[in-house]
């Protein structure tokens, strides 16, 4: 494909696709401002399809992702579709995780230099998108979070794996398991992002980077991105299915309700009563038991096991 046109070859709902952002350069442009560039699964295979897109155009030698707006570049995934979708339906998170392996794959892989043009808030898999990028340059308003634990998630779609890489272990551990946020110049600090800016001279700067990779060989640019690879992808392939099946399992216990549920109603969260209940010894993804009993009336199966009536017909199971 070496097609010159300035205009997008598909039609997205999610994303805007320019292949002739600048010269040699598209842009993949997560479009939900409303919902601070979250993403859903038709957003994750809208930025796949652009991906490819952008691979197999000669034109196209540079991909800019962000995020539209100056709020957000992203914060991960859209915690409405975890909760009603993949909460209510947990095994269909493992074929969501397909996707968004994918995603980050192609990022990697695309055989082009990627670059993060960091636009505002970056939390969750928002984060993962930019460690899986082979630059980044930030607003000076930009903020770096990772706030799945907040929500009964875990960081292991590529924070776990990558951010090591980026501000080694104990920064990381901080980032993750403290879930505090930090700003652009700490983030440039510990090495996460290449350059701080303010927002007005955000594309400049991008624009800037560019300009120097034009006069290098594309040939060099591409197999020096195969190699730092290499980092990337020992970790990730040898950890992400491990994650995916952990996520497809987990998503619909008790820490994930209690998370997503209280941050999709506003409502505070209580983890320290999670812990209290776990102290006493309650299973946080059968807190009624094992799904063993079977209602001798209705003959409804996997009851839990200290249910007093059947959840189907009423009916009463223990004296």
């Amino acid at each position: 494909m070496s097609s010159q046109s300035g205009t997008s070859e598909a039609q997205f709902k999610d994303i805007i696709y320019n292949p002739r952002w600048y010269e040699h350069t598209a842009m993949i442009m997560i479009n939900r401002p409303k919902n601070l560039n979250a993403y859903t699964l038709n957003t994750i295979k809208e930025i796949i399809t652009a991906l490819e897109m952008a691979m197999n155009d000669d034109y196209v030698q540079f991909i800019v992702i962000t995020g539209a707006g100056d709020r957000a570049f992203c914060v991960g995934g859209d915690v409405f579709e975890y909760g009603e979708v993949y909460r209510r339906k947990p095994n269909d998170w493992w074929k969501y995780g397909e996707y968004y392996g994918r995603m980050l794959e192609m990022i990697m892989h695309v055989g082009k230099p990627v670059i993060a043009r960091v636009n505002g808030y970056v939390a969750g898999g928002g984060f993962e998108i930019l460690a899986a990028s082979d630059l980044a340059i930030a607003a000076e308003h930009a903020k770096f979070l990772s706030p799945g634990p907040r929500v009964g998630m875990t960081s292991v779609g590529g924070l776990s794996q990558w951010l090591p890489l980026h501000a080694g272990l104990k920064r990381t551990s901080y980032l993750v398991l403290v879930s505090r946020e930090i700003d652009a110049k700490t983030a440039y600090e510990w090495g996460l992002v290449n350059d701080v800016v303010p927002y007005e001279k955000l594309d400049d700067k991008v624009k800037e980077y560019i300009d120097s990779m034009l006069d290098l060989s594309p040939t060099s640019l591409q197999y020096f991105k195969i190699q730092v690879n290499w980092w990337r992808d020992i970790v990730w392939h040898s950890t992400w299915e491990h994650a995916r099946i952990f996520f497809a399992m987990n998503i619909g216990s008790i820490e994930p309700s209690e998370g997503m549920v209280s941050f999709m109603y506003k409502k505070p969260k209580n983890m320290r009563g999670v812990r209290d209940d776990i102290g006493r010894g309650v299973d946080p993804r059968y807190p009624y038991g094992p799904l063993t009993v079977t209602c001798p009336k209705c003959g409804a199966k996997y009851l839990p096991e200290n249910s007093k009536y059947c959840l189907v017909c009423g009916a009463k199971l223990k004296d």
